[in-house]
């Protein structure tokens, strides 16, 4: 019915269909999926801020530099103004008498107004829905899913924020003075699919 150089074409078709199918869909899971949303991810930053020195040792609050977290759906980086509110007058200096290398770095932001570019470091994938505010709200401190911010000199991805770490917190029994218990919630957090993917 076929001819030998016929079948063998069709073979070759399929096969690339295949390879190429299966590219596609490797691809498609690293940009769903990269490195970047694993643990220890802890990308480089344009200036070396210690959230060890700020929020441990000063114990500036998180909401002071992510002010909007209590409030919106994103924490928000603070913008060089936040920053400036108190490095106009802490300017620490170095032995020989000169700023220090980073806070130079934030005042040259500052006289040209040019924003930070920080690296995002805690990221889910687009198909889900996260709100700040209502995890906050909720009784969630910040540390249970960023970790021991207050003791990390350079920030890093404390878990990977897959859908199963996510469903084992929403799936505990809720503590008392959490708002789940108040209502008499089973679980700490809802786990119907609606609830994260919109």
């Amino acid at each position: 019915m076929f001819t030998r150089k016929f079948e063998r074409r069709i073979y070759i078709a399929v096969a690339v269909f295949l390879f190429s199918g299966a590219l596609g869909v490797s691809f498609g899971a690293y940009i769903l999926w990269p490195s970047r949303r694993e643990a220890d991810f802890q990308p480089r930053q344009p200036i070396a801020f210690s959230h060890k020195l700020h929020t441990g040792d000063l114990q500036i609050e998180c909401l002071y530099c992510h002010s909007q977290a209590d409030r919106s759906a994103h924490a928000s980086v603070p913008p060089v103004s936040t920053c400036m509110n108190c490095h106009a007058e802490v300017q620490p200096k170095d032995e020989q008498g000169n700023i220090r290398p980073e806070i130079a770095k934030i005042l040259r932001h500052w006289e040209s107004g040019t924003p930070i570019r920080w690296q995002k470091v805690n990221d889910v994938a687009d198909f889900v829905y996260f709100d700040h505010s209502r995890h906050i709200h909720a009784g969630v401190a910040c540390q249970e899913c960023h970790g021991p911010v207050e003791r990390m000199e350079h920030m890093y991805r404390a878990f990977g924020l897959k859908m199963s770490w996510c469903l084992d917190c929403h799936k505990r029994e809720p503590s008392e003075g959490e708002p789940a218990f108040a209502r008499g919630d089973a679980t700490r957090a809802p786990i119907h699919c609606s609830a994260c993917h919109r």
